[in-house]
């Protein structure tokens, strides 16, 4: 009786609320009903964060809105912490203190001094209500204010304040990707800020939706001048926070004299700078490996070279480092660059800050031949720049300070697939035959460890993943590797398929095109929110070869086809060539953005080549 009354009153409180705010339940599964949030700065190096978060959960999937997340390392502490969870009828169901709180120091391939700070709220009913509050304390200098980011996918919100109060001498910056209310004032000898926001409604995922930063409501939030661990430095432009860089790197790259001349032995035949920077580059790969590092001034300065050449291992910052003190003993010059490996791909060209960056690479400007090198990796092969930072900005660390930069991506012809197949059909339906997959550059990232793998469950999972055959027992297969500047590799096998073609009564069903292509049927709503961009384009270019059997005959061949669109082209061509049936099909995906208003268009553009993809060839017996 007690648990039907709580649930009445759920119900009830429901209907109540959605009468109330409304839209705010279209797309949530959770709402923040208020949030509030004072950061109060003393100096440079000083400042307190409170913060109360009420929100209430809608159901299963809003439950990580509830759960409280934060870290601690030498710059940041957990001082008070307390919470509560309530029923849909507002009764207190538990309460939440800083014992209950998991504390965690990060270990297994990591080597730091952070730990995570953190609370699974649950409750068996929905909704329900979460409430914290609680108080960190930074320490030993701020170099970013936390983020103004009032709203999320799939949760709203009702109400939210941020506070920041600052000393009069210390500048704030701001950037704002939405129409935040923010106020400044100037009160007690402190200046102050404030953002607000109301009734924001939840977002809804879209399927190729520009980054998150340009869809979800953001102020980046940063000062002009700050001091981290005793190093003080400005943030009013890029050139400045790589002067800042630039200062924690001096006397990093020390390497012992004989392993100078070590180096300088092994280069001294080289042809050529290019071939020197890949004989040191290999010495990289075959004797480190990569370990995240976050200790020291929060993980911003590497670890000195002459460390990670004993250790034999380090994190990006310490490889690259490295790396260029190796090129520095044989008197190649390189730049350490910091650049994000994210969906970012562009820095805020007006907003300098830390956290738009989170990774570092090696360039070596060599003459009319700039090298961009992926430090941590064992297996990235020389010259190739991958699709994690492809395209995207670095700034660029020299002596007079940092330099924005952007990485050479690569055309949608060039980052292609390749994918063979012949297929002997038999007449009770079944098929036989050979499939071959040459994956080049990003494919290559993406399925190297799968096609070069040892492990034959791993080969068989990529083969699944790419044939449409469910009955397929799959016989030998041989793989290989192209690991130049321009990387492929290839896997071929021998199959059996067990009912591959329907039959009824004379006549075959084939499929025309069993491979998979998920990635065509992504777009299904009705209508949308936000423009469409195709951040990476692909070429895939497809030849299946089936062989019929003796005394069938072609009754139906697909029709050729030919869509040329500003998004890509499709075509597809079916020839007859005695007993076999050679079907040829290419689709090339351009990058680039899309107004959200030309949604049908692209629409119905991958529609197609969905529904070519699906046709069948039908073959009868004579």
């Amino acid at each position: 009786m007690k648990r039907l009354l709580i649930l009445t009153i759920g119900v009830c409180l429901i209907s109540y609320l959605q009468a109330q705010v409304g839209g705010l339940y279209e797309n949530a599964n959770a709402i923040v009903k208020e949030r509030n949030a004072v950061f109060s700065q003393t100096d440079l190096n000083n400042a307190t964060y409170k913060v109360t978060k009420v929100v209430t959960i809608l159901n299963k999937h809003g439950e990580r809105f509830g759960h409280f997340d934060e870290y601690g390392d030498k710059f940041r502490e957990l001082k008070d912490f307390s919470g509560v969870i309530k029923n849909a009828a507002g009764a207190v169901v538990k309460k939440i203190g800083k014992k209950d709180l998991s504390i965690s120091s990060f270990s297994e391939g990591f080597k730091t001094d952070d730990y995570s700070i953190s609370y699974e709220s649950k409750h068996p009913a929905y909704p329900y209500t979460v409430e914290y509050t609680y108080e960190m304390r930074m320490k030993n200098g701020i170099i970013a204010y936390p983020p103004f980011m009032p709203a999320n996918y799939m949760q709203s919100v009702e109400n939210t304040h941020y506070t920041i109060e600052l000393p009069t001498d210390i500048k704030l910056r701001y950037h704002s990707n939405f129409d935040c209310d923010i106020k400044e004032r100037t009160e007690n000898n402190k200046r102050i800020y404030t953002f607000s926001a109301a009734n924001l409604k939840a977002i809804d995922r879209e399927p190729l939706s520009p980054v998150s930063r340009e869809i979800i409501p953001l102020v980046y939030i940063a000062p002009s001048d700050f001091c981290y661990d005793s190093f003080c430095g400005n943030l009013s432009n890029w050139n400045n926070l790589g002067s800042w860089i630039s200062g924690l790197l001096k006397d990093r790259d020390i390497l012992p004299a004989d392993f100078v001349v070590k180096l300088q032995d092994m280069t001294k035949d080289a042809k050529n700078d290019r071939e020197k920077v890949a004989i040191i580059y290999k010495h990289l790969q075959d004797n480190t490996r990569y370990v995240s590092i976050q200790l020291g001034i929060g993980g911003y300065r590497p670890i000195e070279a002459a460390s990670v050449l004993k250790t034999r291992f380090g994190d990006c910052k310490g490889q690259t480092n490295l790396m260029k003190a190796m090129l520095k003993a044989i008197d190649i010059s390189s730049n350490y660059c910091a650049i994000s490996m994210g969906d970012d791909k562009e820095l805020l060209s007006d907003f300098p800050s830390f956290n738009q960056n989170n990774h570092v690479i090696l360039l070596v400007p060599l003459q009319n031949d700039s090298i961009w090198l992926e430090c941590t990796s064992a297996i990235t092969p020389f010259g190739y720049i991958h699709d994690g930072i492809a395209g995207h900005d670095a700034l660029v660390i020299t002596d007079n300070g940092g330099k924005v930069c952007r990485l050479p991506t690569y055309t949608s012809k060039q980052n292609k697939k390749e994918s063979t197949l012949h297929i002997d059909i038999l007449e009770n339906g079944s098929a036989k035959g050979s499939a071959t997959f040459i994956e080049h550059l990003f494919g290559y990232d993406n399925e190297y460890r799968y096609i070069v793998s040892n492990d034959r469950e791993k080969r068989v999972e990529y083969i699944h993943d790419n044939l449409s055959m469910p009955k397929i027992q799959i016989g030998e297969i041989n793989t290989s590797e192209n690991k130049s500047d321009f990387p492929y590799c290839s896997l071929s096998l021998n199959y059996e398929a067990l009912d591959f073609a329907s039959k009824t009564g004379t006549r075959l069903f084939i499929p025309v095109c069993p491979l998979k292509k998920n990635n065509y049927n992504i777009f299904s709503a009705p209508k949308r929110n936000f423009d469409i961009e195709i951040p990476d384009g692909f070429l895939e270019s497809d030849t299946i070869v089936i062989q019929i059997p003796e005394m069938y005959t072609p009754e139906s061949l697909p029709k050729d086809i030919s869509l040329t669109t500003d998004f890509g082209t499709f075509s597809s061509q079916s020839v007859l060539e005695g007993n076999k049936i050679i079907y040829i099909q290419n689709t090339d995906i351009f990058s680039g953005r899309y107004s959200k208003e030309r949604y049908k268009e692209i629409k119905d553009f991958f529609g197609e080549i969905a529904a070519a993809i699906k046709r069948k060839v039908v073959i009868k017996k004579s």
